[in-house]
């Protein structure tokens, strides 16, 4: 466990475990560094896995901050640490600040792969992606009530009754269980930033591998939209893992790890 200051006066937190060519992973709204165990536990001996806590996440602190701030932080966070050149691993929101990542610093970048994430969340007028402009506000104003319970009913919607119902689904939540709960003000805040970030431009200006894993019954990153971004990306894999939601590396970790290797390695 560790802790980098920014000139700001923001607390990251991240963790660092294994040895070898370093994975930077990024988790989504709600979520923190934890949510990557079974890739840490799995990718340690063959890599070096950095994680860290996106702010008013886990054991990180809080104040409003952009996604190219946010990508500024991490990149100050591997210079501090002496990491001139990693790969990239990402889920949902936490694609966003990876694709800013890259914008700011391409020639580290190694290697980019994103589960559940797109360019842009937010539905509009060519984009089959998305989520509804009204359903994201109104989430906004739920989270204003019980705070916690619509935390739980946000969490599992991002799985399908299938996953829910699995064992797997048990540890998930147990995981879970052992993080404290967001800050509510950057969970609102970073729903701000999912209504109006529109990453499409970036793109075509990737040139480094690039992978998106998708669950096939991921409602936030459908089918259409993948298809819709081979056809405005360079030397992109698109590989699928059945019967997924948007989370599939949480519940489907074997596959997801297996599909992540092979391409870190490749």
């Amino acid at each position: 466990m560790a802790f980098f200051k920014t000139q700001r006066g923001l607390d990251w937190h991240y963790e660092i475990s294994g040895s070898g060519e370093p994975v930077v992973m990024v988790h989504g709204l709600g979520a923190s560094g934890r949510i990557w165990q079974a890739q840490r536990d799995f990718l340690h001996t063959d890599f070096q896995v950095l994680t860290v806590d996106l702010p008013g996440h886990g054991r990180s602190g809080w104040m409003p901050v952009s996604l190219t701030e946010m990508a500024g932080d991490i990149r100050q966070i591997l210079q501090s640490l002496d990491v001139t050149q990693f790969s990239l691993a990402a889920s949902s929101m936490g694609g966003l600040v990876a694709l800013e990542l890259y914008r700011m610093a391409p020639q580290d970048v190694m290697r980019m792969s994103l589960v559940g994430s797109v360019p842009k969340f937010a539905k509009g007028p060519g984009y089959p992606a998305g989520l509804d402009l009204e359903k994201i506000r109104t989430l906004g104003r739920q989270f204003d009530g019980d705070y916690a319970l619509m935390l739980d009913v946000f969490f599992r919607s991002l799985f399908t009754m299938k996953e829910r119902r699995c064992e797997r689904f048990k540890w998930v939540k147990a995981l879970r269980g052992k993080e404290p709960l967001p800050r509510r003000e950057a969970l609102k805040y970073f729903l701000d930033i999912l209504e109006q970030a529109d990453l499409r431009d970036r793109l075509a200006s990737v040139i480094c591998p690039l992978q998106f894993i998708t669950g096939t019954e991921d409602y936030i990153c459908p089918r259409a939209i993948m298809d819709w971004m081979s056809g405005h990306t360079h030397n992109a894999r698109f590989d699928f893992i059945e019967a997924g939601g948007h989370l599939p590396f949480l519940v489907e970790a074997a596959e997801y790890n297996r599909l992540l290797e092979d391409f870190l390695l490749h």
